[in-house]
């Protein structure tokens, strides 16, 4: 196995960590049921950058989560079993407030936290001055995407604010844009795309900061096969740079494409996202459905938001008696190569689908 290959199985979900939870296999094989393993949550859909691979550019922009609707989301996927919490986008979530009682992103912590849920937090901001030092210890890692340096942020702007660095870790995107904006830009804002300049801002930054984990590097999610591309052109590039053997290329090949036998990830790692046109919160089967469109769709949706423990107990249901708990456009739980161009969970479900279908004289105690 590569270096890059172990550390996207280390570091990212589309490796096999699924192994590490032998109790919701178990109970997959067993008794024939689901339960979240990890909510991702997107609170709040502004954001300062403008990204021309932004995977939901086209998402209701003004939507938040009211956090009395946030906290019943968390405390019924709690009941389900839910283990962790991303905190994602949509936007920044370090932006989230509730414009009607001020809650803000460390009141979401501190909830989920008190809850007993695992923390981690995706952001793009370069500076965590927002987050409360006093919940440090209550998030287990956060995630920067550090397209801030294509902005202009410069590697020495990036204050974590005494956040402990052996919890952070770094992503960035590889693209290009011909020079022209995003078709879906909100704000016409013009990016270069990268250079070997950024590349070495990030080789700066992380001399900076040699105790992160890791800087995850990937292709355009929105061009299919590129992360094969990336990693095939910039493999060199990267390894001339890592002094401190943090870098490492998604190594996912050419694999992004739907398991085509059946998607169970919605019933694990949930993504919880505002409808597409803002009016009220739902829960979808994963996050790469919005790479069709790049916006939320209603037709990967789950269930509503106020309806997650009876749609789990529906879902469920349908998996005892019919083999998949549930289906897309009419595909009857199968064919998903026709329902979607785009998975990054290709490998997961192919996991769930022998243990839950064809594994019966196989046990995970």
């Amino acid at each position: 196995m590569s270096r890059h290959e172990r550390l996207t199985q280390i570091y990212s979900t589309w490796g096999d960590k699924l192994l590490q939870h032998t109790d919701v296999l178990n109970s997959i094989q067993e008794k024939r049921q689901f339960q979240p393993i990890t909510i991702q949550l997107a609170p709040v859909e502004a954001c300062e950058s403008d990204c021309p691979f932004c995977s939901v550019a086209a998402r209701p922009i003004k939507s938040y989560l009211p956090f009395d609707q946030l906290s019943k989301c968390l405390q019924d996927f709690r009941s389900l079993g839910a283990k962790s919490l991303e905190i994602t986008g949509g936007g920044n979530p370090l932006l989230y407030r509730d414009r009607e009682n001020g809650k803000n992103i460390n009141d979401v912590v501190q909830l989920a936290a008190k809850l007993g849920l695992d923390i981690g937090i995706i952001t793009n901001g370069h500076d965590l001055k927002v987050l409360n030092p006093g919940l440090y210890d209550q998030i287990n890692w956060i995630r920067i995407s550090l397209i801030k340096l294509d902005e202009g942020v410069a590697p020495e702007a990036y204050d974590f604010h005494g956040f402990p660095e052996s919890k952070l870790g770094f992503s960035y995107i590889i693209y290009e844009t011909g020079g022209v904006p995003d078709p879906l830009s909100k704000t016409g804002r013009t990016y270069t795309g990268t250079t070997a300049e950024t590349i070495q801002k990030m080789a700066s930054l992380v001399e900076m900061h040699p105790d992160v984990k890791f800087v995850r590097i990937a292709g355009n999610c929105l061009i299919k096969g590129n992360n094969a591309v990336i990693r095939d052109k910039y493999k060199d590039v990267i390894d001339a740079v890592d002094e401190h053997g943090k870098f490492f290329i998604k190594d996912i090949g050419d694999n992004d494409s739907p398991f085509n036998d059946g998607c169970y990830i919605g019933m694990i790692r949930p993504y919880v996202a505002p409808s597409p046109t803002g009016d009220g919160y739902m829960v979808y089967t994963c996050t790469s459905h919005v790479l069709n469109t790049r916006t939320y769709d209603p037709a990967y949706a789950l269930c509503k938001i106020e309806d997650i423990i009876p749609a789990w107990q529906r879902m469920n249901e349908k998996f005892a008696t019919d083999g998949h708990p549930y289906e897309v456009k009419g595909n009857g739980g199968h064919n998903w190569c026709h329902s979607c161009k785009f998975c990054y969970y290709h490998n997961n479900n192919q996991l769930l689908h022998s243990v839950s279908n064809e594994m019966p004289d196989k046990n995970f105690p």
